[in-house]
């Protein structure tokens, strides 16, 4: 019996985990990233203090059946036409603006680059992407599909719109 109470707290002691043991299980937990996809337009795009960052305006962009629906919804049209007009529609009902920084190693693509051609998903650097938007109609705004990976724009995809 003497030897009982001494074994058992050996054992306990071994079963237990350290503090040590504690301080790596809580340091090597990673969360996944936070990746967020939102369709937008740019409103701006430009080097501050030496980063990248852009302005963006959430919009809700509807193709095929969602299309039809909520083009009829708000234009109230549907003696004139009873679908959207190219089988698409854009809704911009929030004017809130969001800022976010441009990844170094962000991937842009697009699909209009040229006028007489459309490239599918046409991989092009920065400044390839920085001279589109600089040579776009201002009048006419392109829908850009972004990836948000913890808060930096990861990806940029333009739109095609017919």
């Amino acid at each position: 019996m003497k030897l009982f109470y001494p074994v058992l707290m050996i054992f306990t002691l071994l079963l237990l985990p350290s503090q040590n043991s504690q301080t790596y299980a809580k340091t090597n937990i990673t969360k996944p990233p936070k990746v967020e996809k939102a369709t937008t337009y740019i409103t701006s795009f430009k080097q501050i203090n030496g980063k990248w960052a852009g302005k963006f305006d959430y919009i809700q962009w509807y193709f095929g059946k969602p299309a039809d629906r909520d083009f009829l919804k708000d234009c109230k049209c549907q003696k004139e036409m009873d679908v959207a007009p190219d089988g698409y529609w854009i809704r911009n009902v929030n004017p809130k603006i969001r800022t976010f920084t441009i990844s170094n190693n962000a991937q842009y693509i697009l699909q209009t680059r040229s006028l007489y051609e459309i490239k599918w998903n046409e991989k092009v650097t920065r400044s390839q992407f920085i001279t589109f938007l600089n040579q776009r109609d201002k009048h006419h705004q392109i829908p850009f599909h972004l990836e948000i990976t913890n808060g930096v724009v990861t990806k940029i995809t333009e739109q095609y719109i017919p």
